[in-house]
């Protein structure tokens, strides 16, 4: 009996290692290319929908006048500087609230404005560094 507890529980723990390596998250300030599919908004924020490292990833983005040459488009890849809100549990300098702390659904990012995740196929919100309102800022490297 105590060996199959150790193995069961040797089982569990190597399921959820293989599952969490998974996921896949953009390393920290590495600019990787993303296929953007959709673009929405919702009251002052852009959410930016693309597609790398075979994930799908939702980037939130503040609605800015900020213009460039390089409107964001659909179709087109960009080299988006990735961070997870997730983990930073922030969009630039403004700290998120998630509104349930054991499993983080929505984020409130102002008095009117919650973004959700969306079941099992964007489990973060994203921000890029390189992106102001729905233009993307060209950086050297």
């Amino acid at each position: 009996m105590k060996y199959t507890l150790i193995l069961i529980s040797i089982a569990l723990v190597a399921c959820a290692s293989s599952k969490r390596e998974g996921v896949k998250h953009p390393a920290k300030n590495v600019a990787t290319s993303y296929k953007v599919y959709k673009i929405d908004s919702i009251n002052t924020y852009y959410l930016i929908y693309a597609r790398g490292h075979d994930t799908l990833f939702k980037i939130v983005s503040k609605k800015n006048s900020v213009k460039s040459h390089y409107k964001i488009k659909v179709n087109t890849s960009y080299e988006f500087k990735l961070h997870s809100s997730l983990l930073n549990r922030h969009i630039g300098a403004k700290i998120l609230l998630p509104q349930n702390s054991l499993l983080v659904n929505c984020f409130s990012y102002d008095d009117k404005t919650q973004i959700c995740l969306e079941g099992d196929s964007i489990r973060d919100l994203y921000y890029a560094e390189n992106i102001k309102g729905l233009y993307f800022i060209k950086t050297k490297r």
